[in-house]
């Protein structure tokens, strides 16, 4: 079904989009959601870019370079101080990935092109402002992880896994000085062993069930930012530039849209700039992100946020959305920031303050409740006009 005129409606991109069983970050199924993309995206009488990038296919790939090195390391420990620096080197690029932040262990073979979808309207003008709207479209891998009673528990192993990789790191000086021993060596094969044991649980579900189809997460994202892009057309707002970034590997660790950023910040004018992203909106209240991270916080203390706030007491909205956390994984802004461009995330919550099926084989188009994707598209329009007409947010 199209729009009045001629569009693709939010179902329309909801159905199309799940027809594919997946949209795994460089796969063939990618290739054909991005074509989707394309089309409506042309459809709407905008120039498209598709912006391709190298990544591995799945956190599988990350996940067995991170343990793979540090065990090498770890077992090298009797036989050479040297292991020291590999063990080192492979925390530090655990804590990296796992806080959010880039991580060279993302550039480890197996690299696969993976494709950003891009749409500009471009405004005249250098002293335009600049709306980017955001949402990624590959689909996860489906993870054990992410289960109804372990996806509250998420932030809490990947914590623990981090401190036990600075244990590790600890006891190996102690193990080649002499110290401890034979106490710290059963430790360190105990260490060893955790390890194992977390990349099998972490990466199992892939193996056995491959991707998600991504209904929720995030095909409602893409919607919501479509249809929120459309709005803004219409709405003929004045001296104002849109972008639709449509990304890819999200689910391997936010690189999509890590590409994006690195290639076009250097043309933004921080001040005139503001991101809206939207991930998984198909059940629950819509949410507005003020916080999320693992060991590291990472928070959203921005105008595009305030404004929504603001709005969240407004007869508009006061019922239909809230302002909430999640240390579930991140998202895409993570990189939006990192690098300080005002960036307003919305994705929706249940009561459990969770997102519902992600991850999961069931999250499919039958378990999608439109209702925050509407409110999200609402929002997402009412906050960048005020930000365009509120003087103190330029």
């Amino acid at each position: 079904m199209r729009s009045s005129q001629g569009r693709p409606s939010v179902q329309t991109i909801l159905e199309e989009l799940t027809a594919l069983p997946h949209r795994g970050a460089a796969t063939a199924n990618e290739a054909k959601a991005a074509s989707l993309l394309e089309g409506y995206l042309t459809e709407m009488g905008v120039s498209v870019e598709k912006q391709a990038f190298e990544t591995p296919k799945t956190y599988a790939t990350v996940v067995y370079w991170l343990m793979g090195g540090l065990l090498t390391g770890l077992a090298l420990i009797p036989v050479t101080g040297v292991a020291i620096g590999l063990v080192w080197y492979f925390i530090w690029l655990g804590w990296l990935y796992f806080n959010w932040r880039y991580s060279f262990i993302t550039r480890f073979p197996v690299q696969h092109t993976a494709y950003n979808v891009i749409g500009r309207w471009p405004a005249a003008g250098a002293t335009a402002r600049k709306v980017i709207l955001m949402a990624h479209y590959d689909t996860a891998p489906v993870s054990l992880l992410y289960g109804p009673n372990q996806q509250g528990r998420f932030r809490l192993s990947l914590i623990v896994s981090l401190w036990l990789m600075l244990l590790a790191g600890a006891m190996v000086l102690l193990e080649v000085a002499g110290i401890g021993r034979p106490y710290i060596s059963y430790l360190r094969y105990s260490l060893m062993a955790y390890f194992v044991a977390q990349a099998i649980i972490g990466t199992v579900g892939y193996w056995l069930k491959g991707y998600t189809n991504g209904a929720s997460d995030n095909a409602t994202g893409v919607a919501a930012a479509l249809a929120t892009a459309d709005q803004l057309i219409q709405a003929k707002l004045t001296d104002m530039s849109i972008e639709v970034v449509l990304t890819s590997a999200e689910e391997v660790g936010m690189i999509g849209a890590y590409q994006y950023v690195g290639t076009h910040i250097k043309n933004w004018n921080r001040a005139q700039t503001l991101a809206i992203n939207f991930d998984t909106l198909g059940a629950g209240t819509l949410t507005i992100v003020e916080q999320t991270g693992t060991a590291e916080l990472i928070r959203y203390n921005n105008a595009p946020t305030r404004i929504a706030r603001q709005l969240l007491k407004t007869e508009a909205f006061r019922d239909r959305a809230q302002v909430g956390q999640l240390h579930t994984a991140d998202f895409d802004s993570v990189w939006f920031v990192r690098n300080k461009i005002p960036v307003l995330t919305l994705c929706a919550l249940d009561e459990k303050g969770q997102m519902p099926r992600i991850h999961q084989l069931n999250d499919t188009l039958t378990h999608v409740d439109p209702t925050p994707v509407y409110t999200a598209i609402d929002l997402a329009e009412a906050v960048v006009r005020k930000w365009v007409n509120d003087d103190e947010n330029v």
